[in-house]
């Protein structure tokens, strides 16, 4: 029996050794199931910051789009406001376009009459030195006429 009971002692030790490895390999796992925890607790660190990173960028391109609406709308308001000015130029300038010919008659007109003006005031200026030298002889005249009885 002896020989049994070794043979069970040597079974038992075999196991205890077996179980001494399960134990240290489950050990062994544990760690690496511990490292993996941590590493996982820094990836979701790492998750956690790119999320806040992203709403950042999120609110960013809200305020950036948001200005660009503003901005879009402020420039069709300004452009309507151009447009409004250009029609009322437009229509001064048309409205001249229509006053050119009578302008231009006038000044054709006041071209003629000015020349006119000028030939009667030049006729006029031959007609008054003609009328001094009659005058001058008249006076050539009267003198004589005048100073012998004098």
């Amino acid at each position: 029996m002896d020989e049994r009971f070794d043979r069970i002692d040597r079974a038992i030790e075999a196991l205890v050794q077996r179980f001494d490895r399960v134990d240290a390999s489950i050990e062994t796992l544990n760690k690496r199931a511990d490292r993996a925890d941590q590493r996982f607790d820094r990836v979701d660190g790492s998750i956690e910051t790119l999320n806040k990173r992203i709403d950042r960028v999120e609110r960013s391109i809200d305020t950036l789009t948001q200005y660009v609406l503003d901005f879009r709308q402020e420039t069709a308001i300004r452009f309507q406001a151009i447009d409004n000015r250009l029609e009322i130029f437009s229509s001064t300038v048309t409205n001249l376009d229509s006053r050119i010919p009578a302008l231009t008659k006038a000044i054709l007109d006041f071209g003629t009459l000015s020349a006119q003006l000028m030939r009667e005031q030049s006729r006029q200026k031959d007609t008054t030195a003609s009328l001094v030298g009659r005058v001058e002889k008249l006076e050539d005249i009267v003198s004589r006429l005048v100073a012998p009885v004098a």
